[in-house]
């Protein structure tokens, strides 16, 4: 079981305690809006598949939760990346509480994430995509190196519908040379 520390956040495995408090902050339209699976209203009975779906992953991939350091048992969102064997590469998501927006945390376990993914999990690729409508999303995805490879139209179950999307892309090689020049 992975757990990453970093200046300001615990990202640690999701368990059975936190069932609870994904259920009550994922449930937010503002938050379900601008994801592709994740129906809104978000139930209890939602956030358990969430766990079952999780404890599913491969050694490649990886979901953690997101807490502070000074609360580490209290859940303020997640973030993972899902390895697919066909494409050869790992579709990174993450979504975070939005008392917490704003505060530089996301980008904080993105990096750790990402870090992760390249540096111990030795992937080639990390994909990912965000709604046109959240700018900020595509803000932290180009903050750790993603470029944009085109757009697309993306279902929102929350919205039920397709919507404008800009797809990403971060080659480990990527990754590496922009920590060296860092």
């Amino acid at each position: 079981m992975t757990t990453i520390i970093t200046d300001h956040l615990v990202l640690r495995p999701s368990v059975e305690a936190d069932v609870e408090a994904i259920a009550t902050q994922i449930n937010n339209y503002e938050i379900c809006k601008n994801l592709a699976v994740v129906p809104f209203p978000y139930a209890l009975s939602d956030a358990y598949d969430f766990l079952k779906w999780q404890a599913t992953f491969g050694e490649k991939s990886l979901c953690v939760a997101i807490s502070e350091k000074h609360n580490t048992d209290h859940l303020i969102g997640v973030i993972s990346y899902e390895y697919a064997a066909e494409k050869d590469n790992a579709a990174l998501g993450y979504w975070l509480a939005q008392p917490h927006w704003n505060k530089g945390y996301m980008r904080e376990a993105a990096h750790a994430v990402v870090n992760h993914a390249f540096s111990l999990s030795k992937l080639n690729t990390l994909v990912s995509c965000f709604h046109n409508d959240n700018q900020n999303s595509g803000k932290i995805l180009r903050g750790v190196g993603f470029v944009e490879t085109g757009t697309c139209m993306h279902f929102s179950k929350a919205q039920g519908i397709d919507v404008p999307a800009t797809n990403m892309r971060l080659t480990s090689e990527r990754w590496h040379h922009m920590k060296k020049t860092a």
